[in-house]
């Protein structure tokens, strides 16, 4: 049978009834039932991209392989065990969360084009959790042109988040905040000849630049500074033309098995120094690459002490860890699990009238939000959640001090 709706005659009053009559052929029993079904056809057509009656589709691009792969892996892992949870709990008013992850191995290209497939083909309705600074630079005029917002990339870089952004929000600290709180822990224990030895890209020359910047508050300036590749191949020329000038601490602008590989090349020219590094650098890779070796170097943290269980946030990560057969917490699998549960607290407040653009005023009505003792304060001027940052020291059990 053949359905066919009328407008009413212009001019005529409907009483109040709805715009659109069914003919009178009809069975007046089946109208209300085809008029629902005429309702549901009209919203889909104007449902959000990414967003189904059923599930919420996220985009990642980070590396599931390479040299930054330790790190890709997990803080994924955490927060799509997060996004699972809260499935097996009902969801977000009643869709599911399906996070598509593809892998660009930290390779900037790689990530401009799974972004673009992710908009394009895949259609999701968010890009959560990139990683890196050049990766997050080609990410962003993507997202921007196609109005999607970028929620929560591993990206400490200063420059990059001082240009307004609707579309991009970060949670954590930035590297200024970060090489700032270094530099002022090695004053205050009276050292004043800091080297930086950091990856030869964007992210290493970022830095190297909160370095100095730090330092020139102070009225100093770096002692020394190189730079290698992160294939690794000019690593050892790094480490012993560094030696030469024996500063008294070395910040190490490079991660993973990169930074671990530096600071082993560096301690085999016998001179002495202290090694400190940032947040992103993936402390559990330097204590399984390096041993014993890794005890006594500082780093900076951006969330909040994993094995702390007197505090909420952290005895619930664990709990997630736990229950998907996993004893081992990690800073990165933390920040992880708080990038998946601001995201999922934006899309609760948001409603079930999901829009991306709801979304991003969503976020920036977000002020002052407690995750158990992690605050979070964005606003239409702000898009960057929190400025806290603590400093650890790697024990020489392997075990994270504070």
């Amino acid at each position: 049978m053949k359905i066919l709706f009328r407008r009413s005659n212009a001019g005529r009053s409907t009483g109040g009834r709805d715009l659109y009559r069914l003919p009178r052929h009809i069975n007046t029993c089946m109208r209300p039932l085809l008029l629902s079904t005429a309702l549901l056809f009209v919203n889909a057509a104007f449902a959000e991209v990414g967003v189904t009656d059923r599930e919420i589709v996220l985009g990642q691009s980070t590396a599931l392989t390479g040299p930054l792969a330790p790190v890709g892996l997990e803080f994924s892992g955490a927060a799509k065990a997060y996004f699972e949870k809260i499935n097996t709990e009902g969801g977000i008013h009643g869709r599911s969360i399906r996070l598509t992850t593809v892998d660009d191995a930290y390779v900037a290209d790689k990530t401009a084009k799974n972004v673009t497939q992710l908009i394009e083909q895949e259609k999701v309705f968010a890009l959560f959790g990139l990683l890196g600074v050049a990766n997050t630079a080609v990410a962003l005029p993507i997202a921007t042109e196609a109005r999607i917002p970028l929620l929560f990339p591993m990206n400490g870089e200063p420059t990059l988040r001082k240009v307004p952004n609707r579309y991009m929000f970060t949670l954590t600290a930035g590297f200024d905040d970060e090489i700032s709180k270094i530099v002022d822990h090695l004053l205050t224990i009276g050292v004043k000849r800091i080297a930086v030895a950091h990856f030869s890209n964007p992210f290493g020359n970022a830095i190297k630049a909160a370095a100095e910047q730090a330092l020139e508050k102070k009225s100093l300036k770096l002692t020394a500074s190189v730079s290698f590749d992160i294939s690794g191949g000019t690593t050892v020329a790094a480490a012993t033309q560094l030696s030469k000038v024996a500063p008294d601490a070395i910040i190490v602008g490079a991660v993973a098995a990169g930074a671990a590989d530096f600071i082993s090349a560096y301690k085999k020219t016998g001179v002495n120094a202290q090694f400190l590094t940032f947040s992103g650098v993936g402390t559990d890779v330097l204590v399984k690459k390096l041993g014993p070796a890794s005890a006594g170097i500082v780093v900076s943290q951006v969330v909040p002490y994993p094995w702390a269980p007197t505090n909420p946030l952290v005895r619930d990560y664990q709990a997630l860890m736990k229950a998907g057969g996993r004893q081992e917490v990690s800073y990165l699998g933390m920040w992880g699990y708080i990038s998946a549960r601001t995201t999922v607290e934006a899309l609760k407040k948001t409603g079930r009238d999901l829009t991306r653009e709801r979304l991003v005023t969503t976020l920036e009505g977000m002020r002052g939000l407690d995750l158990n003792r992690y605050l979070l304060d964005f606003s239409p001027s702000n898009h960057h959640g929190s400025r806290f940052v603590d400093i650890t020291m790697i024990g020489p059990n392997g075990k994270i001090l504070k």
